[in-house]
């Protein structure tokens, strides 16, 4: 029975943009179909693909999130955001602020979810703030910051 209540989420990146393209193409690829069949009219046709652009815009937005997302790498005893080194050592304190995951589609009985966090890194120098998407990453790196505040 407990099963039953467990959800089953995905987040690859890949998975998401190919979702929503493929989902947006489908309809207006439709809508396109019954204007060549002449069931509906150009004007009707122009319409309904500006409506459901409009409509389609917030999963257009996580697309464009996925595409100018921070790259983060821990080298050595550096946490590398977009390049730039933050060492460990420097490092006083963080926080991290978790936007509600945003289900994108589902597919093969599993919801295709998008979630992101902005970490606020607290240096002796500078803070630094930079979006992490996904689950796993933000857990993961909220723990491993963790570890190095503490010590």
């Amino acid at each position: 029975m407990g099963n039953l209540s467990n959800v089953n989420t995905e987040e690859r990146p890949q998975m998401i943009i190919l979702g929503v393209l493929t989902l947006y193409f489908l309809i207006c690829g439709f809508i396109l179909y019954l204007y060549f069949l002449h069931r509906i009219t150009f004007l009707v046709t122009l319409v309904v693909c500006i409506l459901f652009t409009i409509i389609y815009t917030p999963q257009f937005l996580i697309l464009k999130k996925i595409k100018t997302k921070d790259k983060i790498k821990i080298v050595d005893d550096f946490l590398l955001i977009n390049g730039e080194g933050i060492a460990f050592a420097d490092i006083v304190n963080f926080r991290v602020e978790e936007c509600k995951p945003k289900v994108v589609f589902f597919f093969n009985n599993r919801m295709v979810v998008f979630k992101e966090a902005i970490f606020h890194i607290k240096t002796r120098f500078d803070e630094f703030h930079f979006n992490v998407i996904g689950t796993e990453k933000i857990e993961l790196l909220n723990q491993y910051l963790q570890n190095i505040v503490q010590h």
